[in-house]
């Protein structure tokens, strides 16, 4: 390249350079660091059975550093219930205490099966009311809340009476007359349906029975934005003072073998925040793994294991 080439070359590339520069610098992003949507809430950090009594091994450096919220828990576990891992509620609320952490004593876990098998409301309630006395007993106070049910609208065989007459409402009572501080969560289906919300409501409005916590799974993040403005919308059409959110299930989609990555959660996580939801616990649907803290665990308990299989391979 002869000097005259070079030259006309070093100051094209200059002028490009500058034309660049000159048109980057119209475009201004400024974040104001003083404004904020809400305090810190760490909303998103719990995970649906994430916590075993033997895992995480270490609380104190896998557990404890998250600051978490909420974490959901069989309120019974091991031979004869729905989640055969020792894993209670009761016995997590203990390995928790040193924590910010607090669990949702998931009730219908009592049960086996799934969906669970309905053993008559006297056997239930003997449960039921073994969980809370020992509840009580424990002398804690970082308990969320009772839930009642898990994902009545395909759980519940209407074979065995009307939902709400049958489990909801006397279970309800069972819980405040036993422990009447505590909150009650529900109804937890699995996933938002408007017209299945409405009757609920309805009918715990009417019957003294409202859930001081609602919550429903949600599978995407594409429509949470909306569903919440919907339930809200219901809400006040019922009359009804706004309840606590919680999400106690979530992930992208159906058997996702990226639940639980940066760039799936994090429309999640803005979204909680920017529609005040109060709690919410990533799921274990691709996974299947209790005490991995949802999907964010290696199957060896290693942390950044978002997106890895159960075998320990990346996907």
């Amino acid at each position: 390249m002869n000097s005259k080439i070079r030259a006309l070359s070093i100051v094209s590339v200059s002028i490009l350079v500058m034309v660049r520069t000159t048109s980057a610098a119209t475009f201004n992003l400024a974040v104001n660091l003083s404004d904020s949507i809400r305090p810190v809430t760490r909303a998103a950090s719990g995970s649906l059975y994430g916590l075993t009594e033997s895992l995480p091994s270490d609380y104190a450096t896998m557990v404890a550093p998250l600051k978490p919220f909420m974490f959901t828990a069989p309120a019974l576990s091991g031979s004869g219930h729905q989640q055969g891992v020792a894993a209670a509620a009761i016995p997590i609320s203990a390995k928790l205490a040193n924590t910010t952490g607090s669990v949702t004593i998931r009730l219908a876990d009592v049960l086996p099966g799934w969906p669970y098998t309905w053993p008559g409301f006297a056997s239930w309630k003997a449960s039921v009311t073994s969980v809370i006395n020992s509840k009580i007993a424990s002398g804690r106070k970082n308990y969320y809340g009772y839930e009642i049910w898990n994902e009545g609208n395909d759980t519940w065989n209407s074979a065995n009476g009307d939902f709400n007459t049958t489990v909801w409402k006397p279970t309800y009572d069972l819980i405040k007359s036993l422990d009447p501080q505590a909150k009650v969560i529900g109804p937890s289906y699995s996933y938002y349906n408007n017209t299945s919300m409405k009757a609920f409501l309805t009918f715990a409005r009417d019957n003294k029975c409202l859930p001081e916590i609602i919550c429903w799974h949600q599978w995407g993040a594409a429509s949470l934005s909306s569903t919440i403005d919907t339930y809200r919308a219901l809400e006040k059409s019922l009359g009804i003072s706004p309840r606590a959110i919680s999400i106690n299930e979530y992930s992208s989609k159906i058997s996702d073998p990226y639940e639980g990555c940066p760039g799936y959660s994090v429309p999640f996580i803005a979204k909680f925040e920017r529609k005040g939801v109060e709690s919410a616990c990533i799921s274990w649907w691709f996974t299947g793994l209790p005490g991995r803290l949802g999907s964010l665990l290696t199957s060896s308990n290693a942390k950044g294991g978002a997106g890895i299989s159960t075998s320990g391979t990346a996907t």
